[in-house]
């Protein structure tokens, strides 16, 4: 038995020197610009890899490991990746390959209990922040010597598979898309996973402006590029030390680097923006990408790319594909391409390394178990992979680094929902440090804020605690909520209500990614949408009870606002709390009032179809989602004791 050995199955060993072969290699092949692994085998099924580096020094590197997610031989078994863009040299990529890893390990071993035995956005959190000290340390000690190691760093990419989640950590400019299998349609269609940190990105310049209200040129448009102080694109690395510390934004560092004005706090962060989700059967492939190949294929070209290619050198026909685009832009073919002598081509640098990882096994299974059955069966040799250190030139912006894990369904197993809590049940330790929601799964108000919590990916930090609301307990009201209604919040010992504050509050106290807009007109917008729910939720109940026939003109105020922003399907053109807030409600309002009422809220209103088509596709709230047929009966009872005159809607009794 070899629990705890780590099963390493890509990581640096193809041997340094690969010109000439062709073929015959079962490490890896050349073809003019791209060396690429057609195929190879992990413990969850198969995987090809292709690269292309136009420098001659290799500043990225990548790992794809197995095995045990912890140094303790109990700790939980999973999948980690990690993709590692290089800037301004090799050191702060490889660095972050030798530690990023070990870290999560060590820090899991570290806070590993019973209770929470398997693994959390704060572990890899805390392992991301711990590199980047150990980085800088390697700084701190290097300066007077090699100062320029300051300017060094690394945009980071990972992806964990645990428990049945998958876990999204990014820190740069880098993307994750997974290809989904849409049964309805029976396409693959591609859904982006991962939040970008580049200056291009309106939001971020927001950020950055609101991190630095006294700095008027923290983000600067030149050359028609933002960049962060002028200087780079990317808000979020690993390294950038002279950006990050001003003891290393002096002499010795070379002039183009060091700014005029002392800074007193960090310009750049290290912190990764994570989520987490769980795992479907229709989830068919990952692909993890740098910058670069997002310049030239959309998120669905690429799922499309990877779709519809044999399983054996998809790793190679996509990274064409790139270049293929990026050939045309500079009025080029590609097989011009394969004719350019190395080193001659002096264009901007192309790197592009692409892993598929595709699993044989057609039927979900629990990743962690598999894994364990695995290292129980099999001893695996550890074994050493990288690319090999090839001196070629390539093509315009075609630079990317690019790792596809497919068929990631292995992990499929649901959050298992605690029971609702009765009238004789026990309470909850209450105030002992542990953050809790208090829900009902049937209540819209509190379905607003368990979906917050799935999008930020916080199910393994706040606890759900379902109340039994026609036979709820009397110590709800007497320990945790004199309102004794639903949802409220128990966090830092105190216990806060209201659906919409609560929604604000997890958005801005916990981890995760952002769900509310920094740009000042849909921040306005937003308030103004969320302000309206209540009128939007009282006239189309007032309809369904029959003391008016408000729900139209309030369905087509709906169909209005999703018109608004151009930039997405959602209210706000990218998704927000402001859609987390209307779709419970809509969720009970279109069933009911096609089966019992007869009126289609969807007919004539293309932007509402769009709207809840896309939202049907959120993971996130598609776990809080009650069957429709069920939906209907509870509001066909509910209306039916609701006296006429009654207005006011109330949390928890809708």
């Amino acid at each position: 038995m070899v629990s705890g050995t780590l099963m390493k199955f890509v990581k640096p060993c193809w041997k340094p020197s690969v010109e000439g072969e062709n073929s015959g290699d079962v490490s890896g092949r050349v073809d003019g610009l791209l060396w690429y692994k057609d195929s190879g085998h992990h413990v969850n099924g198969e995987f090809s890899m292709a690269i292309i580096q136009a420098n001659n020094l290799l500043e990225d590197h990548s790992q794809l490991e197995s095995g045990s997610m912890s140094s303790l031989e109990s700790g939980p078994n999973g999948t980690f990746v990690g993709i590692y863009d290089g800037h301004g040299g090799p050191e702060a990529a490889l660095f972050v390959n030798d530690h990023l890893f070990n870290n999560i390990r060590t820090i899991h071993a570290a806070e590993f209990t019973l209770e929470n035995q398997g693994m959390s956005a704060d572990v890899i959190n805390k392992a991301f922040l711990a590199t980047e000290e150990e980085f800088l340390s390697l700084v701190r000690r290097q300066w007077r010597t090699k100062p320029e190691i300051a300017s060094v760093g690394a945009c980071c990419l990972v992806g964990v598979i645990c428990s049945g989640l998958l876990y999204i950590a990014n820190a740069g400019d880098s993307r994750v898309v997974l290809g989904r299998q849409e049964k309805a349609v029976k396409e693959i269609k591609a859904v982006q996973l991962s939040i970008e940190h580049n200056a291009s990105v309106e939001s971020v310049r927001e950020e950055l402006r609101s991190l630095h209200p006294d700095d008027p040129q923290i983000v600067v448009l030149k050359h028609k590029v933002w960049r962060v102080k002028g200087l780079i694109q990317v808000s979020r690395s690993i390294g950038d030390a002279y950006l990050k510390n001003v003891e290393f934004n002096r002499e010795p560092l070379l002039s183009k680097f060091r700014l005029p004005e002392p800074f007193y706090r960090p310009i750049l962060k290290a912190e990764p923006t994570i989520s987490v989700q769980k795992l479907f059967p229709e989830d068919q492939f990952l692909i993890f990408a740098s910058d670069g190949l997002w310049e030239h294929l959309s998120n669905q070209e690429a799922v499309d790319i990877v779709q519809s290619c044999p399983r054996n050198g998809v790793a190679k026909k996509l990274v064409k594909a790139a270049l293929c685009e990026a050939a045309k832009k500079r009025e080029m073919r590609y097989s011009d391409l394969k004719k350019i002598d190395r080193g001659v081509c002096k264009l901007e640098e192309a790197r592009l390394l692409l892993i598929i990882n595709k699993t044989t096994n057609s039927v979900p299974f629990h990743l962690s178990s598999f894994c364990k059955k695995v290292v129980r069966q099999i001893r695996f040799r550890n074994t050493t992979i990288s690319p090999p250190k090839l001196q070629l030139q390539a093509l315009g912006k075609a630079r990317a680094k690019v790792l596809v894990s497919a068929k990631m369904a292995a992990g499929t197993v649901n959050e298992v929902l605690p029971p609702p809590l009765d009238s004789s049940s026990e309470p909850p330790p209450v105030f002992d440090g542990t953050t809790r929601l208090y829900i009902s799964y049937t209540c819209p108000y509190a379905q607003r804020v368990w979906i917050t919590r799935n999008c930020k990916g916080l199910q393994d930090k706040i606890k759900l605690v379902p109340i039994d609301l026609q036979n709820r307990p009397a110590w709800y009201k007497e320990k945790v909520y004199s309102a004794n209604k639903v949802p409220s919040l128990e966090h830092n010992n105190e216990v806060k209500g209201e659906s919409l504050d609560l929604i604000k509050y997890i958005d801005s106290h916990f981890e995760g990614p952002s769900l509310f807009p920094h740009d000042l007109d849909k921040k306005e917008f937003a308030e103004e949408l969320l302000s309206y729910t209540d009128t939007f939720n009282k006239a189309v109940i007032s309809s369904f009870k029959g003391d008016g026939n408000e729900a139209g003109a309030a369905f087509d105020y709906i169909e209005t606002a999703l018109s608004k922003f151009g930039d997405g399907p959602f209210f706000l053109g990218q998704f927000s709390l402001v859609d987390i807030a209307y779709a419970p409600f809509i969720e009970r309002f279109q069933p009911f009032s096609l089966e019992v009422k007869k009126y289609d809220i969807i007919a004539g209103r293309p932007n509402l179809a769009a709207w809840i088509k896309e939202m049907d596709k959120n993971d996130a709230y598609k776990q809080t989602r009650r069957e429709p047929k069920e939906l209907v009966e509870i509001y066909k009872k509910r209306f039916s004791v609701f006296p006429p005159s009654r207005h006011r809607v109330q949390e928890a009794q809708l």
